[in-house]
């Protein structure tokens, strides 16, 4: 309803966000990342930061770093200096966040920097940080050849050491399993983006 109103959702989110409801105050986060998707906008990216580091609820401060993603969808070079912090993380959810943001605002780009943040997240000791951080390298590694990024054959042999290990946990092989989905795409002849050739 409120996707690409900017300004004019304001009062919506505000109200949500003032909420007692973890649920509504975490609706309030994706108003804010559909309402100014793309568009980079300042305001909107203090507001979601100062959530993610102070709201009561794990969930509402992951909605808070992941939504950051589709704000800076149009600039991902931008995304890796915002969430980079958030990454190292105490919050484990803060962490999951900051990997989904990555992979959203940096799919297809091959961009080193999220790639860099995102490599010591595949070793985090919670397992869903490790699931997030194998699909969103997976986003950002598509369509990626050794020749325009020198991680992808090693992100390759990570998946399937996951997928492999029978130690492993359930969520990250999850998570590898989808990467090498994601990654091979339309048997690799296919791309992930926010954003059609029209804008």
């Amino acid at each position: 309803v409120m996707y690409a109103r900017m300004e004019e959702a304001d009062a919506l989110i505000e109200s949500l966000s003032r909420d007692k409801d973890s649920n509504l105050r975490r609706s309030a986060m994706y108003t804010v990342a559909m309402a100014y998707c793309g568009t980079g906008n300042n305001k909107a990216i203090k507001r979601l930061l100062h959530v993610a580091v102070s709201d009561v609820s794990d969930d509402v401060r992951r909605a808070a770093v992941t939504a950051l993603g589709f704000i800076l969808f149009r600039t991902p070079e931008q995304c890796p200096s915002v969430v980079s912090l958030l990454s190292e993380s105490y919050n484990p959810h803060v962490r999951y966040g900051a990997a989904l943001a990555l992979g959203i605002a940096c799919a297809g780009t091959g961009l080193k920097e999220a790639i860099n943040l995102l490599e010591p997240m595949t070793n985090d000791p919670v397992n869903y940080v490790r699931q997030g951080a194998l699909v969103a390298s997976a986003l950002i590694l598509i369509q990626q050849t050794e020749h325009t990024c020198s991680k992808v054959a090693k992100f390759r042999e990570i998946y399937a050491k996951v997928i492999s290990d029978k130690h492993e946990d359930v969520m990250a092989k999850f998570g590898a399993t989808l990467a090498q989905g994601i990654i091979d795409a339309g048997g690799r002849n296919v791309t992930v983006s926010l954003q059609s050739r029209a804008g």
